[in-house]
């Protein structure tokens, strides 16, 4: 199984494509992990099949949605399988002989930068500089050798790059945790997207969270008809995000994520309702809840 990452060796999302390799030992027996430069890339070969799945932040406990990758599911052939937690315990790392006092950026990817705020606050002489991801970040510093450069990055990045940490944890929230989905390719089936969450519904049962993208009616009371749609057919809605439509000033559409284990009618019928009350519609994952914030733990520590 090919399953691709944004980043290098020491990225959280490796992590994550370990921990998933962990869950699935039973399942897969070899797994080839492949770095990737960029998520657009990651969408494009998950979608024409070159890949078979890629692992993709989508949401962090401290930042919310991640909206430059979720923003890139729209319109693709591709469909979330499978959700990922992944604690991040970000580290300062830096050069031998490297001290906090002498620091004067630190380098790292901009949501890293954003979850350790109180950190630069409390260093206001740190100028944090955003780069491409934080296993790159702590590359970067290991190549220059410059005890003024420091790098946000995981744990595993230390021993990768032979690095120092000046101080360990400096995350603004303990419970710091990125989400990810296992997205793969995904065809609109020729009998219909609700034929084939009853299909689902049959063979894997405990997958009974969905994500959706919707974009309703530009009209008084459109979006509430469609989540008094939910509320209808005993849905639990567990998210709500808007996002600005291309090409479309100031309209926007809504990535929505709903329990739908009480559910008692067909899901064609369920289906047919929510399109009913929709301009469009894409069903953008389909998967098991793995949502206590805490699965991972062990797994990343041996990252």
């Amino acid at each position: 199984m090919k399953i691709g990452y944004q980043g290098i060796a020491g990225s959280y999302s490796e992590a994550a494509s370990i921990q998933y390799q962990e869950r699935k030992q039973a399942e897969i027996k070899n797994l080839d992990m492949l770095g990737y430069n960029s998520f657009v890339e990651l969408v494009q070969d998950v979608a024409s099949q070159k890949l078979d799945a890629a692992m993709m932040p989508v949401e962090n406990s401290t930042t919310g949605l991640i909206d430059r990758t979720m923003d890139l599911y729209r319109g693709q052939s591709v469909l979330a399988t499978a959700e990922v937690y992944q604690p991040v315990q970000h580290i300062l790392w830096g050069v031998p002989g490297g001290r906090i006092e002498d620091l004067e950026e630190v380098y790292s990817h901009p949501e890293a930068l954003s979850q350790c705020r109180n950190f630069f606050a409390a260093h206001p002489w740190i100028q944090p500089i955003a780069y491409t991801d934080t296993a790159q970040s702590a590359k970067l510093v290991a190549d220059e050798q410059n005890p003024k450069l420091a790098a946000l990055a995981s744990p595993r990045c230390g021993d990768l790059y032979q690095l120092i940490p000046l101080q360990k944890e400096i995350q603004s929230e303990e419970t710091n945790t990125t989400r990810f989905f296992l997205m793969e390719s995904f065809v609109e089936p020729g009998e219909g997207i609700g034929k084939y969450l009853q299909e689902m519904r049959g063979e894997h049962p405990k997958r009974t969270r969905l994500m959706l993208y919707v974009e309703t009616p530009h009209k008084p009371g459109a979006l509430a008809k469609l989540l008094n749609t939910f509320n209808l057919y005993d849905c639990n809605l567990e998210g709500l995000d808007a996002r600005p439509i291309a090409d479309q000033p100031f309209a926007y559409g809504f990535f929505i994520e709903v329990d739908i284990s009480h559910v008692g009618i067909d899901m064609e019928i369920f289906w047919k309702t929510l399109a009913y009350a929709s301009n469009r519609m894409q069903l953008i994952g389909c998967f098991e809840p793995m949502n206590d914030g805490k699965i991972g733990g062990e797994a990343y520590a041996t990252a």
